[in-house]
């Protein structure tokens, strides 16, 4: 079994592209389509059709997606049980959105451990499109975001309710020329945009999770913040809401995959809760 050939695969199959494949799997485009053409000859069947615009699957290489990324899930879960040490009964690997390291999951992380003390957690951070990414290729099994994942094998519930509200480093004064766009997703930037009818006229957009925050405050400039995740920052003086303008609902799930042991699953999320109750 030819897991990197595996890998190589299913970042084709989701991408579309050769190309971009060699960018995800850290490898040359001619190693990617060698690995395919191995593949596809072990396999007796022809994967993906490739034309100018990328690739596409073929019915066949639509039938492999599953298996390959059961097999990948396999490996995953056989490396990381076999190097635990034998006081570990179970794993949990868990990754969460940058912004929400800060202001919640460093702390439960901490609290989890001692709570749990026969699971081995290993922890990350990225951004939401990432851990989806992860979590639907088995590389996670579970994963905390402002998004909920929409797959058949994975399982989600929202955590908490938040908002974007739209605060300044200033005040209320000249907002509009301060103003720049935080990503906090493609929908919810487009919802913004066509209500507000606003662009960010700094020519400047900011991907930093909570630091976002911290560059409003020493630029004082302006932007859409999650509230919970600000809330010091309002409380403190250092931020301010701008009156006037709506809130965007924007609260935060919880996922996990369904191969993850259930009472296991449970009780995690139900840790998680606990921690955010006071949110």
């Amino acid at each position: 079994m030819d897991i990197t050939s595996f890998r190589t695969f299913l970042a084709a199959a989701d991408t579309g592209s050769f190309a971009a494949a060699a960018q995800r799997v850290n490898a040359s485009p001619s190693s990617v389509t060698e690995r395919i053409k191995q593949l596809e000859h072990r396999l007796g069947v022809r994967l993906f059709d490739r034309d100018k615009r990328g690739c596409r699957l073929t019915a066949a290489g639509r039938k492999f997606v599953d298996p390959a990324s059961q097999a990948v899930r396999a490996w995953e879960i056989a490396q990381h049980v076999v190097s635990l040490p034998n006081d570990f009964t179970s794993s949990l690997a868990i990754g969460g959105q940058y912004a929400l390291w800060g202001a919640l999951l460093t702390e439960w992380l901490a609290q989890a451990r001692s709570d749990f003390p026969k699971t081995a957690f290993r922890a990350s951070a990225g951004a939401s499109a990432r851990l989806h990414r992860d979590l639907r290729d088995g590389f996670l099994d579970m994963a905390v975001a402002y998004d909920p994942v929409f797959h058949r094998d994975i399982h989600s519930e929202k955590l908490f309710d938040d908002r974007l509200a739209l605060v300044s480093g200033t005040g209320n004064e000249n907002w509009r020329e301060q103003y720049v766009r935080i990503e906090w997703g493609q929908a919810i930037g487009v919802e913004i945009s066509a209500k507000l009818k606003i662009t960010p006229a700094a020519g400047l957009v900011l991907d930093l999770g909570r630091q976002s925050a911290e560059w409003l405050i020493q630029q004082k400039m302006a932007g859409f913040m999650p509230q919970k995740l600000v809330q010091s920052f309002l409380d403190s003086g250092a931020l301010h809401i701008v009156e006037d303008i709506p809130y965007f609902d924007y609260p935060a799930f919880v996922s996990w995959r369904n191969d993850v042991d259930p009472q296991l699953a449970r009780d995690i999320v139900g840790s998680l809760a606990l921690s955010v109750a006071h949110l």
